[in-house]
């Protein structure tokens, strides 16, 4: 019996040809995808053109039971090919224009060649998939291999979503339907999302299929939004060219996303938020997009944003944060762990906490995670550039922005960054600044960061560190 479980791409479905990939002796389909999309500078939100110029990155998707050789064949030639993320410490063979490698387990990796991250491969490898819903379950909305067209799906309580591995699942706009503009933002905007979850419980959404916006223009519908819900899963589907966030956990609560993967390349396209929501889990799961990763908010008074948890993800981010608090915080949020994380690339800032409104953000800790040589990733000029001259480690900061509504700050107090390794030529900047007196950042641990190979920083200098006088209780230790 193989150990590797593939699926063909649906007729219609245009395969990349910058790769020809062989995992386990089987040809894998390759699927193209748009990323970094080239932005419309201009009043209001930027945007971008109706079909943008980019550049594009592929991916696979399969499903291994165990070790698997996989063979790369990359249509561009080139001399050198590195395996990310770095923790696994994956040595390719380069020979004949292909390379070879042993994933040792299965878990999602991606290709660069010749140190150039403008044409990556990501490969979505997974364990196979357990408790499959039965097509022809009243509770089972199926999407069988194949291409389907819709515009919106909500589910309701007690169902479940398949995308079955082959199937690509197109979004698009409703007949007639033209969206609202917007006077502040000058933009017009497409409102709901694709896959909505509201006040139902129990509700899955799973499979090794594609589910694509593509066709709904920026700013759009998200992709999967929960409100108001409850006992939600979210596991193992391919989000592709999101028109607006990908993943909107709202006033929700007993989340789990596992194994989503999620490839975005159009501005406004958050990967993962948990919006005042409690007992989130995210894990296992692959985010390269075009805004904050995986963040927590409060966009709204009340409920507070509280127990999330975030394992072993991998983080690919073109623009914004990749961990952490962002901006709206109009409730608090607070017992927030970043555990075993990648980041693969980041243009701007690594991990944050960042409030541009008035409530309080606390006990926030960020461990064991991984940096990437960042080197080719500050190298994009233009407006990619426009938030930071080069990639920063950490940015935590309180001050007023456009998407602050509160008329006073809030404060941030016990958060603890520690064991983090950078796999760079030198330690990426960290700025810590509260807003005032009144409005402080407080008892903040650095704690065991260092580039790799070297002893961990014990100073600012060394942490090229810069804060401002509304900072207190600052401490950097070696660590263990």
């Amino acid at each position: 019996m193989p150990n590797v479980i593939t699926w063909p791409g649906p007729a219609g479905e245009p395969e990349s040809t910058d790769f020809a990939v062989e995992a386990g002796g089987q040809k894998l389909f390759v699927y193209k995808a748009r990323v970094r999309a080239e932005i419309l500078q201009k009043d209001g939100l930027w945007s971008h053109k109706p079909d943008p110029a980019g550049q594009r990155a592929a991916f696979c998707i399969f499903d291994a039971t165990g070790p698997a050789e996989v063979v790369v064949r990359p249509a561009k030639p080139f001399k050198s090919a590195q395996v990310l993320p770095s923790r696994e410490r994956i040595t390719p063979t380069i020979a004949d224009g292909k390379i070879t490698f042993t994933l040792p387990r299965p878990r999602h990796v991606t290709l660069l060649f010749d140190g150039d991250d403008t044409l990556a491969l990501h490969l979505f490898v997974s364990e196979p998939e357990t408790d499959v819903p039965k097509q022809g379950d009243p509770n089972v909305i199926h999407f069988g291999p194949g291409l389907h067209e819709i515009s919106t799906l909500e589910a309701k309580s007690g169902q479940t979503i398949y995308l079955a591995g082959g199937a690509v699942v197109r979004a698009g706009l409703k007949p007639g339907e033209v969206g609202t503009w917007n006077e502040q933002w000058k933009v017009n905007f497409i409102h709901g999302a694709v896959v909505s979850i509201k006040d139902a419980s129990n509700v899955r959404i799973c499979g090794r299929g594609v589910l694509d916006a593509e066709r709904v223009p920026h700013p759009g519908r998200s992709m999967l939004s929960l409100h108001g819900s409850s006992d939600i899963r979210l596991e193992g589907v391919t989000l592709r060219d999101a028109s607006n966030w990908n993943v909107v956990i709202g006033k929700s609560k007993r989340v789990r996303v596992d194994n989503l993967r999620i490839v975005s390349g159009r501005l406004n396209s958050d990967g993962i938020n948990s919006v005042n929501s409690s007992d989130v889990e995210v894990t296992r799961c692959f985010v390269r997009n075009h805004d904050d990763s995986i963040v927590c908010k409060t966009t709204e008074p009340g409920d507070a944003c509280e127990k999330i948890r975030v394992a072993d993800c991998e983080i690919w981010n073109d623009w914004g944060f990749g961990l952490g608090v962002t901006y709206e915080t109009r409730a608090p949020i607070h017992d927030v762990r970043f555990h075993r994380c990648d980041i693969l690339s980041c243009r701007h800032w690594c991990l944050g906490v960042h409030l541009s409104d008035g409530s309080t953000v606390s006990d926030i800790h960020f461990a064991d995670i991984e940096v990437e040589d960042l080197t080719a990733a500050g190298k994009l000029g233009g407006s990619h550039a426009a938030l930071a001259p080069e990639p920063n480690l950490l940015k935590m900061t309180i001050q007023q922005d456009v998407w602050g509504k509160d008329k006073s700050f809030g404060k941030v107090h016990d958060v603890t960054i520690e064991d983090v390794t950078i796999h760079g030529p030198r330690m990426l900047p960290t700025h810590i600044n509260g807003a005032d007196a009144e409005h402080t950042i407080d008892n903040v641990t650095l704690r065991h960061i260092r580039l790799e190979g070297q002893a961990p920083a014990t100073d600012a200098a060394a942490l090229r560190l810069e804060q401002n006088a509304f900072v207190k209780g600052l401490k950097i230790e070696a660590g263990a």
